[in-house]
């Protein structure tokens, strides 16, 4: 599961946990007594209903930052189901108090009754405890039970082979449920020998760029003591920084023996944090949800056209209808790109005899008149009408609509600065700067900084301006190859 995808999960959470408090007090007014029900309606129509919105929209942002305050929105993969139970028993008391002096706002003048509210109010926590303690284990078992068969895992790079890396590695492996999967160790030599039972020994200092190039790595765990690996922890940070790669310590400051075991990890991961960027959750969570409610709308309303062209595919060239190809997205995950066909069936075999006609500098291949694309599949590229398909990836999370378009691996082997990785850091997408400012017209090296640009200036508004300049782009067809 990528990060974007992860915050959008913790934004609809928010929202369904918020209905469920008012839920809650609903139940609550109706279990004190059905007339308090009628009391309340009445009551709110001697009020101004923009008062009654106003103290209303303030109890639920009250009710929010209790929830967020609890941390109820972080990730609890490595706390134990006490912890959480006292969390959610603090948040429901606080909310039931903030519920109470919501009640004493919207009241009446003069028909005050204390008793009834503290009723109500914690009836209130009693319930509110009692369902989301209960959507708090559901969604436990079930992230456990994914993670333990190996999905929605976050793939980490441990520096360091002391006792404090082969007790957390040693923990992760006791703990598939926790999600965290150990791609390898670096350092200068293996200085704790059981290191070796939970990950290889991928080189020292100096092969991490290489590491980063050639593994899906998506956070970088230092267990060294920050004061003496001072230089080799910044140099590392920095390269982590041009791959857009989070990193978090859990060493100590100075080089010193513990004497007894203590816990590393707290909270997401990590004691300290050198090094994460990631994006506003709330602006991610909008960029999914329109990414999956257009993507539909489109493949929906568009569906006629979709299955004309494959029609045609199939009478004017022998081969299947689709392409699919293998291509890194986020965090270098390999996944399959749809495009409909425009090549002869054997195109990728014959890429060697055109390789020396390449019109594009750095290493990606684009040949204008390419001898191997079919009449009709001219047409499709000119028109893009090829990218439909990519709608599919983008509605089962492997793409967004707009984003750093998905280079093949063949692409990427080729890449010589570290900074041009950063563009895995987000997930691929349909469109973005490149496709609307010129295409296949702009040098590599100029696309790889409409990527960064986009990665660094990221926004919905920016999202929207680049939709609807892709929209004029495709029937110019600008660049297109």
């Amino acid at each position: 599961m990528t990060p974007s995808n992860r915050k959008t999960i913790l934004e609809l959470v928010r929202v369904v946990d918020i209905a469920l408090l008012f839920s809650c007090l609903g139940v609550a007014y109706a279990l004190e007594s059905h007339h308090k029900v009628l009391d309340l309606l009445n009551s709110l129509e001697t009020h101004h209903p923009i008062q009654v919105f106003l103290a209303t929209f303030l109890l639920a942002l009250a009710w929010q930052g209790t929830l967020l305050s609890n941390g109820f929105y972080r990730s609890r993969r490595l706390e134990g189901y006490f912890k959480q139970s006292l969390d959610i028993c603090f948040a429901c008391s606080v909310c039931a108090l903030f519920t109470l002096a919501w009640l004493w706002l919207i009241s009446t003048p003069f028909k005050h009754n204390i008793v009834g509210w503290g009723i109500i109010s914690i009836l209130f926590g009693i319930l509110s405890f009692t369902v989301l303690m209960s959507t708090r284990l559901a969604g436990r078992a079930i992230m456990h039970a994914l993670r333990s068969h190996g999905r929605n895992l976050r793939n980490i790079l441990i520096v360091g082979t002391n006792h404090r890396s082969d007790r957390f590695a040693q923990d992760i492996g006791l703990h598939p449920e926790w999600g965290y999967r150990v791609q390898g160790f670096i350092d200068e030599q293996r200085w704790h020998d059981r290191t070796s039972d939970f990950g290889p020994l991928l080189g020292g200092f100096e092969a991490i760029p290489a590491v980063l190039r050639t593994l899906s790595v998506d956070e970088v765990i230092i267990t060294l003591p920050l004061a003496s690996f001072y230089q080799q922890i910044a140099e590392i940070v920095a390269t982590c920084r041009h791959h857009g790669i989070a990193v978090h310590s859990i060493g100590t400051f100075f080089d010193q023996e513990e004497s007894k075991r203590t816990t590393y990890l707290t909270g997401p991961l990590g004691a300290i944090t050198l090094h994460d960027e990631s994006w506003d959750a709330r602006a991610s969570m909008i960029k999914r949800v329109a990414d999956i409610a257009i993507s539909a709308i489109v493949l929906i309303i568009l569906a006629p056209v979709l299955l004309m062209i494959a029609v045609l595919i199939k009478l004017t060239s022998e081969g299947p209808v689709f392409f699919a190809q293998t291509r890194l997205g986020y965090g270098k995950r390999p996944f399959q790109i749809l495009k409909f066909r425009t090549m002869v069936q054997n195109a990728e075999k014959l890429i060697a005899q055109v390789e020396h006609l390449n019109e594009t500098q750095g290493p990606t291949f684009k040949l204008k008149n390419d001898p191997r694309i079919t009449t009709f599949g001219k047409f499709l590229r000119k028109t893009s009408l090829d990218e439909l398909p990519q709608l599919i990836n983008v509605l089962v999370g492997d793409m967004s609509l707009v984003g750093p378009r998905p280079l093949p691996l063949r692409d990427y082997q080729g890449f010589s600065q570290d900074w041009h990785r950063r563009r895995f850091s987000v997930k691929p997408g349909i469109t973005c700067l490149w496709q609307v400012m010129g295409r296949s017209t702009i040098g590599f090296d100029e696309w790889m900084a409409l990527d960064m640009r986009y990665i660094d200036q990221w926004s919905v508004w920016l999202d929207i301006k680049i939709l609807l300049q892709t929209i004029p782009a495709v029937f110019r067809g600008s660049g297109a190859v």
